[in-house]
């Protein structure tokens, strides 16, 4: 029903504002429409959520395209990824752990633009459609389009344009639910810094809240985190019901709109986020059950049967490179027309491609990160040891590599095109969520399941004790709930390097264990501290609690025109 085209997409979005309420007055600049000029558009719905998906991988510098430069601010903060060579400058003032004043702002606009779009989408549902109307009316479809009662007798039948604007419907909410997951995310501290900071979930005000009702009011002031928590959990809920109401009939075949199973993850990621430790009071509502949550959402996603781990055989040919990989549950396919060239992932971290890491500006695993990875796993493959090509040690040129040019850093042969595709989910996400839900369910044996499925598949084939040595870390994770923990920081550090969870795995568990384990010398060091390959500060110590460093700050562009900001 719903196909893709490849025209030219019908309404591009907003990239950059000031501020929220400078956002929400300004007049239509380039690409930016009025509520008015969109109103009339034809074909409105599927030119906005083009537009809101452009903004996935929008460029507007070198160290600034979109959400895989989001996803390297976060990694390069806590340092798991180490930025080697300054010499550059890009991405310097996240190495040196300056994202806070530095990115605040681009965070700021990014998100905000991408909800000035998806609002339009929603309020054009609500207010344009029948399709709202009729669901209350008769209720969801439940047999094809047909709305059946309990004798089989056909009640309603939607129509195509309902179904078109339900599942148009559903990827707003769940855009709308990412953006607000992901300033949650960032300008939010974590629940155990609330708390010991003296608030609840009810009373901590964080950002201003923009849906379709009062976009067009001006500023707003600051919403309270409940508030926040209730629109996300509402609009992913409800984004779900409707793709599994209307879509049997979706026929989508892109990977950059999002589906039910990426409203799943969204939702089981930021369920994951918000919970308190284990044995922590959960008298508040809002803390009852999101563990449970979590793992419910994620285990739907895996139980889709619709993607695949990563097996074996191909953890050193992927590249990371192709949308169609079975495990990528949410991308973009990279054309021509939409490569960012160098002001890419790729053109920052691809030694095999023309790029600012292929010249010298290596973005490396953090070398004590790599000393934690055991021998068995062939995952210490996917970075430089340093045995051959040592000028880009431990960078990722077996994990991230052109697919035109998957070996070779020879002038003549690195890739120029820069079309390698960018991941936003994959289905391994998926079942660490589920298995630290299950830890903290305090379901040991269950979340060994679920973290084993993806270490079951990362033995390497090539090291003679590799076999033994993982039946024996297979037996101690599920018996051992340290050692279980220890090995779950360490797969979402190690599988979803480069991938954006760095810093969320860091503020949410470093409390809880998250310590270094040296293979060679059989010591633990209890201190969290950065390795000696990055550029700034090696070797330093890092403090979790330091909110002040990992939680983002309101920019001064919305603190100055916002009159409406508590002091």
């Amino acid at each position: 029903m719903k196909k893709i085209t490849k025209l030219l997409l019908l309404l591009t979005t907003v990239v950059f504002f000031a501020g929220c309420d400078n956002f929400l007055d300004q007049p239509p600049i380039g690409g930016t429409l009025i509520q008015e000029q969109y109103d009339a558009l034809g074909n409105k719905l599927e030119g906005s959520m083009r537009g809101v998906y452009s903004l996935m991988y929008t460029v507007s510098d070198h160290d600034v395209f979109g959400q895989r430069s989001i996803d390297m601010y976060g990694d390069l903060l806590c340092g798991d990824m180490a930025l080697t060579d300054e010499s550059y400058g890009w991405f310097v003032s996240d190495e040196r752990q300056m994202t806070r004043e530095a990115r605040s702002g681009y965070l700021w606009s990014h998100y905000y633009g991408m909800l000035r779009n998806i609002n339009m989408v929603v309020a054009t549902v609500k207010n344009q459609t029948t399709l709202l109307g009729n669901v209350a009316q008769y209720g969801m479809p439940n047999d094809g389009l047909k709305v059946k009662d309990g004798e089989g007798k056909v009640v309603f039948h939607y129509d195509e344009n309902d179904s078109l604007s339900a599942i148009y419907y559903a990827e707003a909410l769940t855009m709308r639910g990412f953006a607000y997951a992901n300033m949650v995310r960032f300008f939010v501290p974590t629940v155990d810094h609330l708390f010991n900071a003296g608030y609840n979930l009810t009373n901590y005000p964080c950002f201003p809240l923009y849906t379709e009702e009062n976009m067009n009011d001006g500023a707003q002031p600051l919403a309270k985190i409940n508030e926040v928590y209730n629109l996300i959990d509402q609009d992913l809920t409800t984004a779900i019901a409707f793709f599994d109401a209307f879509g049997k009939e979706y026929e989508g075949t892109s990977k950059l709109e999002v589906d039910i199973n990426v409203a799943r993850g969204i939702l089981a990621y930021f369920y994951l986020n918000r919970a308190k430790e284990f044995g922590a009071s959960a008298t508040d509502p809002l803390l009852e059950k999101p563990m449970r949550q979590a793992l419910t959402y994620a285990d739907a996603a895996i139980k889709s049967d619709k993607y695949e781990i990563i097996p074996n055989k191909s953890v050193l040919t992927t590249g990371f490179n192709n949308l169609q990989d079975n495990s990528w549950m949410w991308g973009q396919d990279v054309t021509v027309e939409t490569t960012g060239g160098l002001a890419s992932f790729q053109g920052q971290v691809d030694i095999h491609s023309y790029s600012y890491a292929w010249v010298g500006g290596t973005k490396a695993l953090d070398k004590g990160l790599f000393e934690e990875i055991p021998t068995w796993d062939i995952r210490r493959k996917w970075f430089n040891d340093g045995s051959k090509n040592s000028t880009y040690l431990l960078c990722p040129d077996k994990k991230y590599f052109s697919a035109k040019n998957p070996v070779s850093t020879a002038t003549d042969n690195v890739d120029r095109e820069w079309l390698n595709d960018n991941v936003f989910m994959r289905i391994e996400s998926m079942y660490l969520i589920a298995a630290e839900a299950c830890y903290f369910l305090g379901k040991l044996d269950s979340a060994a399941m679920y973290l084993t499925a993806i270490t079951d598949q990362r033995v390497d084939p090539d090291v003679l004790t590799a076999a033994t040595d993982y039946a024996t870390y297979k037996t101690e994770i599920s018996t051992d709930a340290d050692k279980f923990v220890q090995a779950l920081i360490l797969n979402w550090r190690v599988e979803l390097w480069g991938e954006g969870y760095g810093l969320q795995t860091f503020r949410r568990l470093t409390s809880h264990k998250y310590r270094r384990y040296n293979a060679k010398t059989e010591t633990t060091d209890e201190k969290v501290r950065r390795g000696s390959n990055h550029s700034y500060d090696a070797g330093a110590e890092m403090s979790y609690d330091d909110e002040t460093k990992y939680t983002m700050q309101i920019p001064s562009s919305e603190t100055n025109y916002n009159d409406k900001l508590e002091d």
